[in-house]
């Protein structure tokens, strides 16, 4: 019988295959497993797996896209690791394989490629998403600044593969903004707004460069979905995307998250939390909006590399949205 290829499937037909990935590579685990749930598969494949005696963890199926590998993973648990020796931050915690691996390649039939497995203790609470004020917000700019400090004096060995922001599009996934099957999405006036986005992140970016500061790990995916809150305390998660950047281009990576009618207040408590921990980042007007359109221009590539069926049905209304963003920050920037 021919299996249908996994391109072809819905999400629920390709979450159900990754399922038996789970499944295989939690064998290599000394965890007796009483329950194994989905919680999405918009990106990587995410498991809350419950043990027998009350444990739980996370178990990610990681895309084999923007260069996630056995390399980016472990410098992701080299630096979770120091950060829960040498500070006070509640982060997720690695869990070995029986063999003491961190990061496992796993293949199953009906998946085209192996995709690399890991697995974390779980963090309690709930996303900060639910509990959005600007209290919050403010304590969220405190943990960026500790993470920020932190990463200062971190020098981790071995991540030649790390991503770096030394470029708008720091990922090794294609450009294909402008490819030609993409032509109908982007007519001249739109083609022309992200054009004008990538030369002012390219423009800051060459500063940033040009002023000698040292780039420093970044977390460069600390949105309030990513973020987990309890007993009124924030724990940063999902540390996959982490790259060398500096502290601007993080702050960025956040704040483009929070482009809606209440942006001013949560920028300003932002700047508040992380300004009581470390010295504000941002050496001129606009330098941290540059990061903003960086991070929606990436998205909109993103979007478009995507093999997930129901994200791409929603491409032109995604693009659209933050050719609106784009629009306005460059207004702003004109403007000032």
């Amino acid at each position: 019988m021919m299996i249908k290829p996994y391109k072809d499937l819905t999400l629920h037909g390709q979450s159900r295959r990754l399922r038996v990935m789970a499944i295989q590579a939690l064998k290599h685990y000394d965890i007796n497993v009483a329950r194994l749930s989905l919680i999405t598969n918009d990106f990587n494949a995410i498991y809350r797996v419950d043990s027998t005696s009350g444990e739980k963890f996370i178990l990610r199926v990681t895309l084999p896209e923007g260069g996630h590998n056995k390399e980016t993973i472990e410098a992701e648990v080299t630096w979770l690791d120091a950060l829960s020796k040498e500070t006070n931050l509640s982060v997720p915690q690695p869990f070995p394989s029986r063999n003491g691996q961190y990061a496992l390649e796993i293949s199953t039939e009906g998946v085209p490629e192996p995709r690399w497995c890991a697995i974390f203790r779980w963090m309690p609470g709930v996303n900060l998403a639910d509990h959005l004020n600007a209290e919050n917000v403010t304590k969220l700019g405190s943990l960026m600044a500790h993470l920020h400090n932190h990463a200062a004096k971190f020098k981790p060995d071995n991540t030649h593969q790390v991503p770096h922001f030394d470029r708008v599009f720091p990922f090794p996934e294609p450009v294909i903004l402008f490819d030609e099957a993409y032509k109908d999405i982007f007519p001249a006036s739109r083609k022309e707004i992200l054009l004008q986005a990538i030369a002012w992140a390219e423009h800051a970016i060459k500063i940033l460069i040009e002023s000698g500061e040292p780039m420093r790990i970044i977390h460069a995916d600390l949105h309030q979905w990513n973020v987990r809150i309890f007993h009124e305390k924030l724990s940063p998660i999902d540390f996959e995307d982490l790259m060398w950047g500096w502290p601007v281009q993080d702050i960025g990576t956040t704040l483009f998250y929070f482009l809606n009618e209440t942006y001013e207040e949560m920028y300003q408590a932002f700047k508040v939390g992380y300004s009581s921990v470390s010295p504000w980042p941002e050496r001129y007007p606009g330098e941290i909006e540059s990061f903003i359109a960086a991070r929606s221009v990436g998205l909109v590539n993103f979007i478009l590399n995507d093999p997930n069926p129901n994200w791409r049905n929603q491409i032109p209304e995604f693009i659209k949205k933050n050719e609106i963003r784009l629009q306005k920050l460059l207004e702003k920037r004109f403007l000032d």
